[in-house]
């Protein structure tokens, strides 16, 4: 179980290394990668499928992980929003992005 569980948390920081970083790469001009909302939701997913795996262990910080749920959430649908809007996508959506990324992390690293 542990591996799976290490397999899974790599998979999930490779998915939002991904996601940040096509966003970086796309900052400038505002034109999103497709790629970078398909990041943000593998990482969603990835992200469920080990508050699964850790919630059937029993040693899950429930308040923790609704809180990354929640800013994963954000963070994939600000994605899929700025992939279908395209340059028009708006300030706060498009800066919503890295911040939400970087908060889940955060949270995920010294909570």
């Amino acid at each position: 179980m542990s591996f799976l569980i290490s397999l899974f948390v790599v998979l999930h920081m490779i998915c939002w290394a991904m996601a940040l970083g096509t966003w970086v790469a796309a900052a400038r001009t505002k034109e999103p990668n497709p790629g970078m909302a398909h990041a943000a939701a593998g990482a969603l997913v990835f992200g469920l499928v080990l508050m699964i795996l850790v919630s059937v262990g029993g040693d899950a910080n429930q308040a923790k992980l609704g809180v990354k749920f929640l800013l994963a959430l954000v963070a994939t649908a600000f994605a899929f929003v700025a992939k279908n809007r395209r340059a028009e996508t708006p300030g706060v959506v498009w800066f919503g992005i890295p911040v939400a990324i970087i908060a889940n992390i955060v949270i995920a690293v010294f909570v």
